[in-house]
């Protein structure tokens, strides 16, 4: 993938329902101003682009899981894939809450159709992120904007939860379209430069109309608009398909014939966690996602960088003995 469709594909990844209607950076952001939102894009974007590397490197998610970690790859494989249940559900439950006496026909349409869009794998994904993100992020800078942030550090802690959260959410599907990215850094810096702004802009525009009580907060802000709608339609089929391809991926690889048995039981405990609603979703299983993804991550550099390195050089040692 070329820089600029790699950079819309990383930011398909992490704006998803709960960052458009602005539950999850009130949250994590609402009192912490502008700088810790710094700090966590800055954060996001060297775990993302060390995740591209490892995936161009070993060639995509289970070789790069297969190199770091050996006999464990399958379990660590798995805790990691668990994890995509929950912005799964994220995306799910923000349809619903946008939508509520639609409920929870909102949630189901967006599941299929984001299992269509799936079927065409990584490449598929690539296209629509191409295609949907510059809409949002477009529609976003048209619409946020006006508040004002005090540059410090509160809420620095928070913002690197937030980071890892969401590499936790990308991580599988980042590694497999590092598989053929070029320039993973510099994908990654234009990818943060992109959700920096956008989050800015949204925190502003909350921030200028004094909605950060609502639980949609944007959306109280800028209004029920069509657009609004289109534009997070774009946020939860991009985020959504990058959290179920990794999962409907590996029903393909371990299941065999019982494949579509297995992918119809991955949507079914997605919807049933969406369930949840999104503040429960964004309130409880957030956070625990960022620890999660905060271990995990430094896991993966430790053993990228330390631990492989000091056995390359004991088993040389050996050999020369």
């Amino acid at each position: 993938m070329g820089i600029l469709r790699t950079a819309f594909f990383l930011v398909g990844t992490t704006i998803g329902a709960g960052f458009l209607t602005g539950a999850e950076l009130v949250r994590f952001f609402g009192g912490g101003g502008g700088m810790a939102y710094l700090v966590s894009c800055a954060a996001w974007c060297a775990q993302t682009a060390f995740f591209l590397y490892l995936g161009k490197k070993y060639g995509g998610f289970a070789g790069a899981m297969r190199a770091l970690f050996g006999r464990a790859a399958d379990v660590l494989s798995c805790a990691l894939l668990a994890a995509l249940f929950v912005p799964c559900a994220g995306m799910l439950a923000g349809l619903d809450a946008l939508f509520p006496a639609l409920s929870p026909a909102a949630s189901v349409g967006g599941l299929l159709l984001v299992l269509l869009v799936t079927r065409g794998g990584m490449k598929r994904m690539s296209l629509f992120n191409a295609i949907l993100v510059p809409l949002l992020l477009g529609y976003v800078v048209c619409t946020g904007g006006g508040g004002e942030f005090a540059l410090h550090a509160a809420g620095t802690g928070k913002g690197l939860l937030y980071a890892c959260m969401n590499v936790a959410f990308s991580a599988p599907a980042v590694m497999e379209a590092g598989r053929n990215a070029r320039a993973p850094v510099r994908a990654a810096l234009l990818a943060a430069g992109c959700i920096f702004v956008c989050g800015i802009f949204i925190l502003g525009a909350v921030s200028a109309a004094g909605t950060s009580a609502s639980p949609m907060p944007y959306l109280a802000a800028v209004g029920a608009h069509p657009l609004f709608f289109v534009a997070l339609a774009c946020a939860v089929l991009t985020s959504l398909a990058s959290s179920l391809l990794p999962l409907l991926s590996a029903c393909e690889r371990y299941a065999g014939g019982q494949k579509n048995a297995a992918k119809a039981l991955v949507a079914l405990a997605a919807f049933l966690l969406s369930r949840l609603g999104l503040s429960g979703v964004v309130g409880a299983l957030y956070p625990v996602a960022g620890v999660f993804g905060a271990l995990f991550s430094a896991v993966c550099v430790f053993d990228e960088y330390l631990f492989k390195k000091h056995d390359e050089r004991v088993h040389s040692r050996r050999q020369q003995t």
